[in-house]
C-alpha cells in the first residue's frame, strides 16, 4: 500500500490512506481532490502551537495547542495541549482539553483531558479519561453571573478630615 494514489496514471497529492486512518472518510465526509492535508510524521517533535487552515495528519508529537479543521491523529500520535477542531478522529493519545464538533474515538486512542463534542463515537477499547459533555450541555453549565447587588446612595458627603504628612 502506498501513501500516495494513483489517479489517471498521475500521482496524486493527496494522501489517501495515513496511518490506518482512510482519509477520504475522515471525519464522516469524503474529502475533496483539491483538499489538503498537512502531516506530522513519526518521529517529528513539535513544541509550540500548531494551527492550519486545512487538515492535519499527526504521526509524531506535538507539544502544545493544536487548532485546525480535521485532527486525524494516528496511533503513534500525541497531542499535550489542548484540541480545537470541527472534525476529529483520534487513535493516539491525547493530554488536554478536546473541543470537538464530529469526535471519533478509535480503539487505541487513550484522552487524559476535559472532552466537549457536538457528535460522538467511541470504539469499543477507547479510553477517556476525564469528563465528557455535549456541547449544548457544556455552554448551559457555565455559570451565570452573581445579579448586582444595589446600595443606596449617601445622603450627605463625608466631612473632610486634615491629614498630618510627615516631614513637615
Amino acid at each position: 500500500m502506498g501513501v500516495f494514489t494513483t489517479r489517471g496514471g498521475r500521482f496524486s497529492r493527496r494522501p489517501s490512506v495515513i496511518g490506518g486512518i482512510d482519509m477520504e472518510t475522515a471525519g464522516g465526509r469524503k474529502a475533496k481532490e483539491e483538499s489538503a492535508v498537512s502531516a506530522i510524521g513519526p518521529g517529528v517533535v513539535i513544541r509550540g502551537e500548531v494551527s492550519c487552515a486545512i487538515d492535519l495528519q499527526i504521526e509524531g508529537e506535538v507539544h502544545g495547542d493544536v487548532r485546525c479543521p480535521t485532527l486525524l491523529l494516528g496511533e503513534g500520535g500525541v497531542v499535550n495541549g489542548s484540541v480545537h477542531a470541527e472534525r476529529v478522529r483520534l487513535a493516539g493519545r491525547v493530554e488536554g482539553t478536546i473541543d470537538a464538533g464530529d469526535l471519533a474515538v478509535e480503539a487505541t486512542a487513550y484522552i487524559e483531558g476535559d472532552v466537549t463534542y457536538a457528535r460522538l463515537k467511541v470504539t469499543p477499547g477507547g479510553r477517556v479519561r476525564g469528563r465528557m459533555e455535549p456541547r449544548d450541555e457544556a455552554a448551559a453549565a457555565a455559570p451565570e453571573p452573581a445579579p448586582l447587588k444595589l446600595v443606596e446612595p449617601m445622603s450627605e458627603a463625608p466631612t473632610p478630615q486634615a491629614i498630618r504628612v510627615f516631614g513637615e
